[in-house]
């Protein structure tokens, strides 16, 4: 068995190679070891929430026991701390079976005895206690006391309704966003209100089984909030793969007193384990279909019951969303089974059609577990 040390992951770029390199293992040689800084780091909801889909594809891919492999450098306690500190970790935890640090395995009840504060936490909104920076995470994790968080269910299993939802996007925006809450339009807030509880209450109903109706034995979903700001150095190669994206970040990004280039933005992304929207929508996998197959499934599924009436917060979420996006100069980007879509807008967008995705880059992905979905507001200085 070859062991494979797989680094930060900070940048698509970087995770996407990994996600090939886990594909690639079709005889489940290799051992995949993680430092604990890919588990704990905060780099941006994008990057994150994409980092944490490659560990549930890692994790429902392992063969049993499924366990995720720590550094054998770290200790056990700062092991169980990182994982249990941010959704990525304990995503990964809870679809495995647990972790191994060297020779050493914890089962994951033994973990998630750590992440009892954060959990009860969060599930009373003392979001002061779990704010790390500018992010924010809500992740529900299926089998915990409190799976359904009160920040997104009004009771247990019923996701709240868009008037009450709206509570929570202002409190979150306000809790990471304090400094430029202001370039963050309420209309925008809205729209992620009537977005997000059509999309949890999508994941509830088809998230939690595979393509074929199974339940998973486990399952997670939920979102993460932050103001991020994304270094030229690290992250602005993620988006070289596409004209209009490199477009987009030239145009977007500037340059600090102290010289160093970076993009600055609010971000949410929504992320789940569930078996892509393909998937759900086809009742197949994806690799029982061609990539141009899949690219148009994605596309139906997107535009499904969906409207594109002009008003503020009007018609479904997701146009709805993209509408808003249009007005500041927004971005969406959708990741699932073998894509990576994007749709970007210039401010006040007269032209660009709602739907008018684009593949992230030219080059061919691995398919993923799950679905991450991803909404970038730029704050400019002006």
């Amino acid at each position: 068995m070859a062991t494979v040390y797989t680094g930060n992951c900070r940048s698509l770029i970087e995770i996407e190679r990994l996600l090939s390199k886990i594909e690639a293992d079709t005889t489940k040689e290799n051992k995949f070891v993680f430092p604990l800084v890919s588990l704990k780091a905060r780099h941006s909801p994008m990057h994150d929430a994409s980092r944490l889909q490659m560990f549930v594809t890692l994790a429902r891919q392992l063969l049993e026991p499924s366990l995720l492999e720590i550094h054998p450098n770290a200790s056990e306690e700062a092991a169980i701390e990182s994982v249990c500190s941010y959704s990525p970790g304990i995503a990964a935890t809870r679809i495995a079976r647990g972790i191994k640090v060297g020779k050493t395995i914890i089962d994951r009840r033994d973990v998630f005895r750590e992440a009892t504060e954060k959990m009860q936490a969060t599930d009373a909104e003392m979001f002061d206690k779990v704010i790390h920076g500018r992010t924010l995470d809500l992740i529900c994790v299926s089998g915990s006391k409190v799976q359904y968080l009160r920040p997104l269910f009004s009771a247990r299993g019923i996701v709240k309704e868009p008037t009450e939802m709206c509570q929570t996007m202002h409190t979150l925006a306000r809790f990471i966003n304090q400094q430029s809450q202001e370039k963050v339009p309420e209309s925008l807030l809205s729209s992620l209100s009537l977005f997000s509880t059509e999309l949890i209450k999508n994941t509830q109903e088809h998230a939690v089984t595979d393509h074929t109706g199974k339940p998973y034995l486990a399952h997670i979903e939920g979102m993460i909030f932050g103001w991020s700001r994304l270094s030229e150095k690290l992250f602005s190669e993620d988006f070289s793969g596409n004209t209009q994206l490199k477009n987009y970040w030239d145009k977007e990004s500037g340059t600090t007193e102290s010289g160093i280039a970076s993009l600055r933005m609010f971000e949410v992304s929504y992320f789940d384990s569930g078996p892509g929207l393909v998937s759900r929508f086809t009742g197949s996998t994806v690799n029982e279909m061609t990539l141009e197959e899949e690219r148009a499934h994605l596309l139906k599924c997107l535009k499904h019951k969906a409207t594109s009436k002009p008003q503020n917060a009007a018609g479904e979420g997701l146009p709805s969303v993209l509408n808003e996006l249009k007005k500041v100069g927004g971005l969406m980007r959708i990741r699932s089974g073998r894509l990576s879509i994007f749709n970007a807008f210039s401010k006040e967008d007269t032209q660009r059609d709602l739907f008018d995705f684009e593949d992230w880059s030219n080059s061919p992905l691995a398919p993923v577990e799950g679905a991450v979905v991803s909404i970038l507001v730029p704050l400019r200085s002006e």
